[in-house]
């Protein structure tokens, strides 16, 4: 048998689950706050299997469910996986959840797009409101003769304010007795200040179980903890990286203190400047201090080779870019990277074009050009009907064409082709943004339907882009964005903090750590970059480097020598 006490992490975590569980049998909402490498999927899909084991006939006898609210959908497949679907759970993210509570409500829904004041006059060119059913596909509001589309801001929005009315948040209730929300720091604000103001204040609805990290809130405005009247419970462990690691994260975050899996584990974190460089740097709007892109490149590609000279295999490294839009250039995507505001769209396949490209695309075309028959096939679906050799030359034709276009062709074209060919099908996500798309003909994309318009701009981009994406997102290189590494972790990460991000400034951030200057201009931008810093060097499991290319104040060094050590601090030399 393992002996628990030579594993501080699994002590610090049996502690935090024993806690979750008194509150699980006490019927008190809690929150529980899991930095990161703390295992906060464990901790949640743990509370849920005790809750099936203990309470899961109870509430199938009664009708009810443990209702499971998660960010994506990676994360609610993730989960419905571990809890092998079972039926007294369910998994789903916050517009799917919300939306199946919704739509039995039709009457109620009407009133509230009555009462949406920036829509009225879309709602009299659709000839009003009426009786027509309230409907959420596209995820764009319209209204048509005979329905009313929601948008899909308009979802968790609209759910709000139906817990405000006592009736709904009655039914509610009794048909989720328990509500578990995952990532609580990331889901919808609207959302949450109802959670928070009729259930959590008032000490009345469901058991509410909080489960994530303000530190890692990298996709809202909102940084600070909320103060949630309910038990805060610290997952004090770290199960991913080395001591060395850990170390770094502690001084970071003293008030969340990590005991780490294995204390004699090898490891190592160390922090580069590059002071010492007195030519040009950067100096535009959008970057400051900055060594000169090309210099970059070159310093950047020479602290690799001199780390794998020290130990490091680079082929388990990832080198985290502050931008999309930096990374994209390099990588040849840079199109793409600018039409999406979010970078989870298309750096973790959100976008359904995208993932549709990624996942079954790309795979089948590469097949095709490998003489690999059998793995195209599997992707397109099943084995198609080829008796005759004319089958054949028609399937050869199809995808030579297919490789031309994407060679050659835009997003556009290619998805022509697909729409004729159908070698392989769209999925159905996509055959409804062509048929938007179609269906408005001459007419202007309305300005809310923001995934619509994203959709028609990315037609536009040559397919090109696509190929050298999906090597990206499917980690066929080494480079990656903070963004789109959130939960991941690599055995070797090498952070570049340079000058070239108008949303974050590196330099300003490791100053204001050490002078705590924080004023009304600062503040935000400070949360912003402190949060994104610690996602990026909480993500290695043995080695972290950190090269700061842009130009660090004396007070930011001296952040640097109490973080990593003054021994693990060094200048380079660059020419």
């Amino acid at each position: 048998m393992t002996d628990v006490s030579l594993n501080p992490a699994l002590v610090a975590a049996k502690e935090a689950q024993e806690k979750v569980d008194a509150c699980l049998d006490a019927g008190h909402s809690f929150r529980l706050e899991a930095g990161a490498g703390a295992g906060k999927t464990y901790s949640l899909v743990a509370a849920l299997k005790r809750l099936v084991a203990e309470k899961g006939a109870k509430f199938l006898q009664a009708g009810q469910k443990v209702a499971c609210i998660t960010f994506t959908e990676v994360a609610r497949d993730e989960i419905r996986q571990e809890i092998e679907e079972h039926p007294a759970i369910l998994v789903d993210t916050i517009h799917a959840f919300s939306w199946a509570f919704l739509a039995k409500f039709q009457k109620a829904l009407r009133g509230l797009v009555a009462e949406l004041d920036d829509r009225q006059e879309k709602i009299e060119e659709g000839g009003g409101i009426g009786e027509k059913p309230v409907e959420y596909s596209f995820g764009f509001f319209g209204v048509e003769e005979n329905k009313i589309t929601l948008g899909h801001d308009d979802i968790p929005s609209f759910m709000a304010k139906l817990l405000s009315q006592k009736k709904f948040r009655m039914l509610l209730t009794q048909q989720f007795p328990v509500i578990f929300i995952d990532e609580y720091q990331d889901t919808d604000k609207n959302f949450m200040m109802a959670i928070l103001e009729h259930f959590l204040q008032t000490g009345e609805g469901p058991l509410i179980g909080l489960f994530g990290d303000h530190w890692q809130t990298i996709y809202r405005g909102e940084y600070d903890l909320v103060e949630f009247p309910v038990e805060g419970i610290d997952k004090g462990a770290n199960f991913r990286s080395a001591p060395a690691i850990v170390s770094v994260l502690n001084k970071l975050r003293p008030e969340l203190e990590q005991a780490v899996s294995d204390p004699d584990a090898e490891g190592e974190a160390r922090f580069f400047h590059t002071n010492s460089y007195q030519g040009e740097r950067t100096n535009s709007t959008h970057s400051k201090n900055d060594l000169l892109p090309d210099l970059s490149h070159t310093v950047r590609a020479a602290l690799l080779e001199r780390l794998e000279s020290e130990g490091w295999n680079i082929n388990k490294t990832k080198v985290l870019m502050l931008t999309h839009n930096a990374l994209a250039a390099e990588q040849g995507y840079p199109s793409i990277a600018e039409i999406y505001n979010r970078n989870e769209a298309f750096a973790k396949k959100e976008d359904p074009t995208i993932k549709f490209f990624a996942e079954t695309l790309e795979p089948m075309s590469a097949a095709y050009s490998d003489g690999r028959y059998g793995e195209m096939f599997r992707l397109f679906g099943s084995a198609p009907a080829i008796r005759a050799h004319a089958n054949k030359l028609a399937w050869r034709g199809s995808m030579d064409a297919l490789n031309d276009l994407r060679t050659n062709g835009t997003i556009g074209d290619v998805l022509d082709h697909l729409k004729q060919t159908r070698r392989p099908q769209l999925p159905d996500r996509v055959v409804r943004r062509e048929e938007e798309l179609d269906s408005l003909t001459v007419q202007p994309i309305p300005e809310e339907s923001t995934s619509l318009l994203r959709h028609s701009k990315l037609r536009e981009v040559k397919y090109a882009e696509v190929i050298q994406l999906v090597k990206f997102v499917e980690g066929y290189t080494p480079f990656a964005t903070q963004h789109s590494v959130k939960g991941a972790e690599f055995e070797n990460v090498l952070v570049i903090l340079g000058g070239g991000w108008n949303h974050y400034n590196w330099s300003q951030l490791l100053e204001l750590l050490e002078t705590k200057a924080l004023n009304g201009k600062n503040t935000k931008g400070y949360y912003r970059a402190r949060n994104l810093f610690y996602v990026s060097i909480s993500r290695p499991m043995k080695r972290l480097a950190v090269l700061a290319t842009q130009t660090m104040p004396d007070a930011a060094l001296k952040t640097a020598a109490h973080l990593f050590g003054a021994d693990n601090v060094e200048g380079i030399a660059v020419e």
